[in-house]
């Protein structure tokens, strides 16, 4: 058995979390050297239950996020993974946080992202 990623209890894990801004992109490289090609934005958040700051990342066909500093905010569908690295007798450990999209508390989802798939309808 094969453990690809955790998906977390949000609120135990995380509790309230602040948007802090964006912190980097993530661009695609081809042969060491890298491409117009953006492949995620990694956001900074404020964590109640973690203590601190945490990193989210967010793929990049979602729209860029702009909130304002210490929003509070929702992640969707968090996954959180590991990777390791072994350094001789020992391994580092590095936790990663992903998740499909970043959207203020209370709204539920992006407006700007809101899909409708063919051959339903959004009307009531």
């Amino acid at each position: 058995m094969n453990l690809n990623f955790i998906v977390p209890d949000i609120n135990m894990t995380f509790g309230e979390l602040k948007f802090l801004g964006l912190n980097r992109e993530r661009y695609a490289y081809v042969d060491g050297k890298r491409t117009d090609t953006l492949e995620s934005r990694i956001y900074n958040l404020g964590s109640s239950v973690q203590g601190g700051q945490i990193e989210v990342t967010i793929p990049a066909y979602v729209d860029l996020k702009e909130f304002d500093f210490f929003k509070d905010v929702e992640l969707k569908n968090p996954k959180i993974m590991a990777s390791a690295r072994a350094n001789g007798n020992f391994a580092n450990v590095n936790w990663t946080v992903e998740a499909e999209d970043l959207v203020l508390k209370g709204t539920g989802s992006s407006p700007a992202n809101k899909t409708v798939t063919p051959g339903t309808s959004d009307k009531k």
